[in-house]
């Protein structure tokens, strides 16, 4: 283990060296304070991905034990070339097939990872869990690549850094389904994956042009920026691609014969992120420092509290997630799975029980006088993906969580069709729509309220270029991130 340096800024300095920003709880600036001890203590080494690796491992031997090899890559083949709308499930498509193609795209985003060498571990630990978690529920081998050309060529154009486009490269893959739609589901034979070639190339360089911008909308208290992003680009390419007759026709499918078996894999997995964390030097004391953090962008805990600390709290939000859908009910599937992973690789990155239990109770209660039950696709996937409102509990409070998440559901429930079903973050769009009516609310009533005077002081390699999930979930809607 080895201490995070501080720097000789007399500024405090947030994780990159950079100003906190603005409305950071008093713990969070503490922490990385400079010229005082830090108690935030790093992984050696690549630790931090060891989670990933271990998620990969029970993917790869279960979706390999389940079924025979032919008959998984057979399944497999079916899905790559499905149109992966929003409210996709791999495992209804494909069977245990969807747990390969989950483990595949974990060691891309490993690789991805190891060749940059970006040192952004929270972002990293939130990334390859929402990579995973959607590829049970839209993404693959074969559709995350026009977007990620996209950021390269903006990255071209704009002369920034992988430091800075890594949010945008490994979150822009949300429109991943703009390639397979328009490649696979138009009906267009070749003429088709050429057209889907190019439209997500441009998807994956408007998105990464516009995330700063998007971030203003909510200053911080949505966390899949990307997944708001992503929906204002998903709308300009089905708005365009209507004016040719081209209209998106989702296909929800909805698994529930692996309910009883991913149960148990799943609860093991977060059981074992909690043993680690403990065995890693967990403490109260620095589990309860970052509870009493709003968990606002760009919160890494893993500086803030250290590794161990959020170990455990990424295993308590992936069990908070597993016993939410099993106790209204709901299936294990690929959508829920995609969401449970949201919670626990975002534990790593703002949500906390304090800041993410109220805003689930607010999805939860809004169901009963309407017309939705909590064990339905769309409000299931809600409550997992809900979340990404956790840093507007974390500033404001339970109450003010409650209402949130009863505010979330009726708007991701309807803002699918907005974006043609190609955002796959679509309850990150949501929460991003739902937090620009609060904040600018908010700034009206009384503008300091959310410190955002000093946000042009924010320095070029900006924090706010972070995803968001699930995300994932419906890595959002049905499956919003």
């Amino acid at each position: 283990m080895v201490q995070v340096p501080t720097g000789s800024s007399p500024a405090l300095a947030g994780a990159e060296g950079r100003p906190i920003v603005p409305g950071s709880s008093p713990s969070e600036a503490q922490a990385v304070a400079p010229g005082s001890p830090s108690p935030a203590v790093y992984p050696a080494s690549r630790a931090h991905l060891g989670p990933a690796c271990l998620l990969i491992g029970l993917f790869l031997v279960y979706g390999v034990a389940a079924a025979p090899p032919e008959g998984v890559l057979a399944a497999w083949s079916r899905l790559l070339r499905a149109p992966c709308l929003v409210g996709t499930d791999f495992l209804a498509l494909a069977g245990p097939a969807a747990l390969v193609n989950a483990a595949v795209l974990g060691l891309i985003g490993l690789a991805i990872i190891l060749l940059l060498r970006v040192d952004r571990p929270g972002y990293e630990v939130a990334g390859l869990s929402l990579w995973m978690g959607c590829g049970l529920i839209g993404k693959h081998v074969l559709n995350i690549w026009p977007t990620i050309a996209g950021v390269m060529l903006f990255r071209r154009v704009s002369g920034r850094s992988w430091r800075e486009l890594f949010p945008p490269l490994f979150f822009g893959t949300t429109l991943a389904p703009v390639f397979s739609q328009y490649a696979f589901g138009a009906g267009l034979g070749p003429a088709g994956v050429a057209l889907g070639l190019g439209l997500g190339v441009l998807a994956g360089f408007l998105l990464a042009a516009l995330m700063d911008h998007v971030y203003t909308f909510h200053l911080g208290q949505n966390l899949y920026n990307i997944g708001t992003a992503g929906g204002f680009v998903g709308i300009v390419i089905a708005m365009t691609m209507r004016g040719f007759g081209l209209e998106n026709h989702p296909a929800p499918t909805w698994s529930t014969a692996w309910s009883g078996p991913l149960t148990w894999l799943m609860g093991a997995f977060f059981l074992g992120l909690i043993g680690w964390g403990l065995a890693a030097g967990a403490d109260g004391a620095g589990y309860l420092q970052m509870v009493r953090s709003s968990g606002r962008l760009p919160t890494e805990f893993i500086r803030l509290a250290g590794w161990g600390n959020t170990l455990v709290n990424m295993g308590i939000m992936g069990l908070i997630g597993l016993l939410y859908v099993r106790g209204v009910g709901g299936a294990v599937n690929g959508p829920t799975v995609a969401g449970m992973l949201a919670l626990s690789g975002f534990g790593a990155m703002g949500k906390h029980p304090r800041n993410c239990l109220p805003i689930m109770a607010g999805v939860w209660a809004v169901c009963w006088p309407k017309i939705w039950a909590p064990a339905d696709p769309g409000p299931l996937l809600a409550a997992l993906f809900c979340t990404t409102l956790a840093p507007f509990c974390g500033r404001f409070g339970l109450l003010a969580g409650f209402v949130a998440g009863a505010l979330h559901l009726p708007m991701v429930m309807h803002v699918g069709q907005i974006h043609g079903f190609l955002n796959l973050y679509n309850n990150g769009f949501a929460g991003g729509l739902t937090m620009m009516i609060v904040v600018g609310v908010l700034k009206g009533i009384c503008p300091g309220v959310l410190g955002e005077s000093n946000e042009s002081a924010r320095p070029a390699a900006s924090p706010v270029a972070i995803a968001t999930l699930p995300e994932g979930g419906g890595t959002g809607a049905p499956a919003g991130r």
